[in-house]
Formats: C-alpha cells, sequence, structure tokens
C-alpha cells in the first residue's frame, strides 16, 4: 500500500507539470498569433492611409498645373483644389450664367471661385456669388449633369465653361497629412501614423511632384515614394 500510495503522488505531480507546462505553451501560442494579428492589422492600415494619401495628391496634381494651379510654399503644398465643370447651356438669360454642372460636389458660394474660359479662349477667374435654379427648357444637359444658374462675380457674358474650385493645402505634420481648406483649420485626413519628420513632398519641374513619406508599420519604418504629374499645357 506504501509503494502505490507513492506512486500515486509521483504520478500526480508529473501529471500536474505537464499539465503547467501545455497551459504555458498555448499562452505562448496565443500570444504569438496575438501579436501576429496586431502587426498584420497595423500593417493593412499602413497600406490602406497610404494608398489613400496617394489618391488624393495624385488627383489633386493631375486636375492642376504646376506652378499655375499648384505650388509648394515651404513644407506647404497650395493649390485650387478643382471640384467639379460646369458646360454653358444653349440659351442664356443674361442675369446669371446658365450652365450643366457635374462633380465631386456642388459649388458652394461660401468657398468657391470660377476658373471660366471665355469666349476670346482665355481662362478668368470670378467669384461664385449665387447659385440658383434655372428655368425650365434652358438647358439639355447631359446624363450625370445638372442644371444650374450661377452669378459670377465679375460677370463672364458668353463663357463657354468652367472649373470651380476652392483654394486649399496639404502639408504632412503632427504624425499625419493634413488639409487646409481656405482659411480654416488644419484638419487630418490619417491617422498618426506617419514620420513626418522624415517625409519630404519636392517638385522636380514646375509639373512633376513628388513625395517620399516614412510610415510607422510593426517594429519598423516603411518608406513610399510616388510621383504625381500635373496636366500638360
Amino acid at each position: 500500500m506504501r509503494g502505490s500510495g507513492g506512486f500515486a503522488l509521483a504520478e500526480a505531480i508529473v501529471a500536474g507539470t505537464l499539465a503547467l507546462l501545455v497551459i504555458q505553451v498555448v499562452w505562448w501560442v496565443v500570444a504569438v498569433q496575438s501579436a501576429v494579428a496586431s502587426r498584420v492589422v497595423r500593417e493593412a492600415r499602413v497600406l490602406d492611409e497610404a494608398r489613400l494619401v496617394r489618391h488624393l495628391l495624385a488627383t489633386e496634381a493631375g486636375q492642376g498645373r504646376g506652378g499655375m494651379d499648384w505650388f509648394l510654399d515651404g513644407d506647404t503644398l497650395r493649390l485650387r483644389g478643382f471640384r467639379g465643370v460646369a458646360v454653358a447651356c444653349h440659351s442664356q438669360d443674361g442675369a446669371a450664367w446658365l450652365a450643366a454642372l457635374s462633380g465631386f460636389r456642388a459649388p458652394d458660394p461660401a468657398k468657391d471661385s470660377a476658373l471660366v474660359l471665355a469666349a476670346s479662349g482665355r481662362w478668368e477667374v470670378s467669384r461664385i456669388a449665387r447659385r440658383g435654379s434655372a428655368a425650365g427648357g434652358a438647358c439639355r444637359p447631359p446624363p450625370g449633369f445638372a442644371t444650374e444658374a450661377l452669378v459670377l462675380d465679375p460677370p463672364r457674358p458668353g463663357a463657354l465653361a468652367a472649373l470651380w474650385f476652392e483654394r486649399g493645402a496639404y502639408r504632412f505634420a503632427g504624425g499625419t497629412l493634413r488639409y487646409r481648406p481656405g482659411r480654416a483649420g488644419w484638419q487630418p485626413v490619417t491617422t498618426a501614423s506617419i514620420d513626418t519628420d522624415s517625409t519630404r513632398v519636392e517638385i522636380r519641374n514646375p509639373n512633376v511632384l513628388e513625395v517620399r513619406s516614412w510610415w510607422q508599420g510593426g517594429d519598423s519604418l516603411r518608406s513610399r515614394s510616388w510621383t504625381h504629374r500635373g496636366l500638360e499645357r
């Protein structure tokens, strides 16, 4: 009986030790999987935000011409952010410019201006003072366009088309890409995962914008580089 009891005690000790080892292994596996999952999530977020930055800057630069519609002021990219296009209707009433409009958003007289193509073939800038509805039958807009009456200041009689825009600026600061519409405050576009001290924005020639950014992904910095070309003259 004494030998049997001693054997049972030894079995219990071995079983308890093995159970502790199994629990430790399980916790280690869970911790590793959790770390891997967290890293994958961080990497995916960096990739998504890098794509967002690339898309934004490519769109803004690609819709204008370097040196005319966008330029660098220190570390700040200042630009005309084009938001839509307007084409003159076949009939006009003289009080306002009747046009078919389409864009990312509707014109906003509080902050938008228009780059107007005059009958002479020159581009001229006017403020959008007011917008309203056009009389029925004044225009037959193509699919995706809406008809509106725009009051321009100064007026542009005989205007053929226009691009409406807001003045804005982009810069990398405080770990994020930030945008400033007009004279409003700087608004973060991304989360704080960019090494803004190392990120550089340069203009290689008047119409080519180069961006080299560094992102905090996982345990190291990852570099992303893009080249954006503006409209050709």
